[in-house]
């Protein structure tokens, strides 16, 4: 079914409100997401209003329609984007936006329409659904870790039992979290949360071939609260550098790099850093380097990832991910890091309870996220600003 081209376009920040689903929590042996939205899997569909989302606003990228997908999943709420990616050298859906929309509308029986490669208008209409086994190839170097991102709660928070999803296509991705900040921050923010998932990488993607793959091994979640807004001392810093078909020599040289920055700004001792070199396999030559910084008192650490590309010398590779390490070390206090607030938020506006966390940066993207989730869920989200030497402040409300 389309949606009528008289359609009213609002802004993300006043969009249309969906059936403001508050969390309940009641009853036993069903899955999360019958207990929060009330609803079972199984039960006829609703017919709530048509959320409609502007593409191009905030951060204008790929994350609002992610978001939009995942929350229209869980809450049964269709919705329509237009201008999709309207700002960007190539604007609308790329091919790992069309995976994440295939995907999403296979795992939810969605009617969809304008599901193709440069479309900038979409709507999609879920229906129930149960979680399933997912085998994805997106086709090109496009990132596995977004549309993992996408379908990531709406199997866990509708599973009964442990779900795999398989996805081929980038694992190292310049837009976009690699692998091992998958695998080292986000993976354990999740089990904070209560949302435990396994994830290996039996093969590395990068641009421009992809090939990559990347298994996850999703757990039924019972979703926590948040409150995190303090940071102890440095414990330790980790890190992995590494190629796909180049010398490894390489890796070395990116090793060398970062030891001798983190050594000479005294971040943290000698014998708190400890970074390991790796040859990965893949289709596609690449080097990259993650460097995760674990404090006192948060269980997961920050990571911070340096790409390599044709021309880039290694002390660049190190020097991006060393110089993101040390802006986020600098915030005192700020607990989550910049890519990982904005990712957090959607568990945290689905569970009951005010949650809060302090942050080193408050980016676009989170902005875009704070107002893309209040389209669909009657929760309010205040972001605060840095200022001074005070780091910035989300509240889930």
């Amino acid at each position: 079914m389309h949606a009528g081209h008289s359609d009213p376009i609002v802004p993300l920040i006043a969009a249309v409100q969906g059936p403001h689903l508050r969390p309940q929590i009641s009853g036993t042996g069903t899955s999360a997401a019958e207990r929060i939205f009330n609803v079972s899997a199984t039960s006829p569909n609703r017919t709530p209003r048509l959320v409609t989302l502007d593409g191009s606003e905030g951060e204008g990228g790929g994350q609002i329609l992610r978001t939009a997908l995942t929350l229209s999943l869980l809450t049964g709420t269709p919705f329509r984007i237009v201008k999709i990616r309207a700002n960007r050298q190539k604007p609308g859906l790329r091919p790992q936006h069309l995976t994440a929309v295939e995907a999403a509308a296979a795992l939810g029986n969605a009617e969809v329409t304008g599901a193709e490669v440069g479309s900038r208008d979409l709507v999609f209409r879920p229906q129930s659904y149960t979680p399933r086994d997912l085998d994805l190839d997106i086709g090109t170097a496009g990132s596995t870790a977004m549309v993992l991102h996408t379908l990531h709660l709406p199997i866990a928070l509708r599973a009964k039992t442990a779900v795999r999803v398989t996805l081929t296509g980038g694992t190292f991705n310049t837009k976009a979290p690699s692998y091992p900040f998958l695998e080292s921050t986000w993976r354990a923010h999740m089990a904070a949360l209560g949302c435990p998932i396994a994830l290996t990488m039996p093969k590395a993607g990068f641009y421009p071939k992809g090939g990559g793959k990347l298994d996850a091994w999703i757990e039924p979640a019972e979703l926590i609260p948040l409150n995190l807004n303090e940071r102890g001392r440095i414990a330790r810093i980790t890190g992995i550098a590494g190629v796909s078909g180049l010398r490894a020599s390489i890796a070395e040289r990116i090793r060398a790099r970062a030891m001798e920055r983190l050594s000479d700004d005294g971040i943290a001792g000698d014998s708190e850093i400890s970074i390991e070199t790796v040859e990965w396999r893949g289709s596609s030559p690449g080097a990259a380097i993650a460097l995760s910084v674990e404090y006192e008192g948060i269980s997961a650490p920050a990571t911070f990832v340096g790409l390599g590309e044709r021309g880039k010398p290694a002390d660049t590779v190190a020097d991006e991910a060393v110089d993101e390490l040390l802006a986020h070390d600098t915030t005192h206090n700020g607990a989550v890091d910049p890519h990982s607030a904005d990712q957090i938020m959607i568990p945290l506006a689905l569970v009951e309870g005010e949650s809060v966390y302090s942050v080193s940066e408050v980016t676009e993207h989170l902005r875009t996220n704070a107002r893309t989730i209040q389209a669909f869920l009657n929760r309010r989200i205040v972001v605060e600003e840095p200022e001074g030497d005070r780091p910035g402040l989300v509240t889930v409300i």
